[in-house]
């Protein structure tokens, strides 16, 4: 009578167990990336894509590149996506924690700087640039514009498309003063489409009608912004669904939605 009373005990403690929290259906796999505003959206497709209610969840936080990366170094997230090259201070600091990163390159991206539409300007040079966002030069001349002061925007300082705009643009010098910040490509679009006299740069899979590229002149103009988008991940926390993940990026799906999104996916060929 003991023996078949525990029995039922047992079986009952199972059937509340399956009922309640599903103990036959697989371990619920999830994963969070932190990190690139640019790389964001185009993310957020790709794991909507992959993910699966019932097993696989990701989670995407737009923080900033530099941000992101400080996370993964501080295990909280799975994976760190990155518009830029980790800098030397968060991978000396990784290696303090035993850390090595690994990156893995997603996609191609170019950085365009922008202005208003009502701007006649239509091109200029690397110098011409550095003098623009230094404060050399702070004032358009145009017959259109006024000799009006030139309202410079930039990204915060979080941001790996800051970062890079601030190594092959401004290269070691200062931005004009009077500049503004914003968090994202979308922010710079709005204070750019807002604002006749201002000039600021974005990523190209950003590019709409409400402002006007400018193009880049020189010898290195077609290479000068051109930059390789990241994910990093520590290679010694690296999950199945974090491995599972960056196999699907390399998928026909997942290359078509990289391009869908602006970018060009990475293949053996580039």
């Amino acid at each position: 009578m003991k023996s078949g009373f525990t029995k039922m005990i047992v079986l009952l403690v199972a059937a509340c167990c399956i009922q309640l929290f599903g103990c036959t259906s697989p371990p619920m796999e999830q994963m969070v990336i932190k990190g690139s505003t640019t790389m964001a959206p185009m993310l957020e497709r790709l794991a909507a894509e992959y993910q699966t209610p019932d097993q696989k969840q990701i989670f995407i936080e737009a923080t900033g590149s530099l941000t992101g990366i400080a996370a993964l170094i501080q295990n909280e997230c799975d994976m760190a996506a990155s518009s830029v090259s980790a800098p030397t201070t968060l991978v000396q600091e990784a290696e303090k924690k035993g850390i090595t990163l690994k990156a893995f390159p997603v996609c191609r991206d170019r950085i365009v700087p922008i202005v208003n539409t009502a701007n006649p300007l239509h091109q200029l040079s690397i110098t011409d640039l550095r003098h623009i966002f230094s404060g050399k030069i702070s004032s358009w001349k145009s017959d259109d514009m006024a000799d009006a002061n030139i309202q410079i925007v930039l990204r915060q300082t979080a941001s790996g498309t800051c970062r890079m705009w601030e190594q092959r643009i401004l290269n070691g010098a200062s931005p004009a003063p009077g500049h503004i910040q914003v968090f994202s490509n979308s922010g710079v679009l709005a204070a750019v489409a807002e604002n006749r006299y201002a000039i600021g740069y974005i990523s190209q899979a950003y590019l709409n009608h409400e402002v006007k590229p400018v193009e880049i002149t020189g010898h290195d103009s077609e290479t000068a912004l051109e930059r390789t988008l990241f994910l990093y991940v520590n290679p010694d926390r690296m999950s199945k669904a974090v491995k599972s993940f960056l196999t699907y990026l390399h998928s026909g799906p997942a290359r078509k939605m990289i391009r869908d999104s602006g970018f060009v996916p990475i293949t053996h060929d580039n």
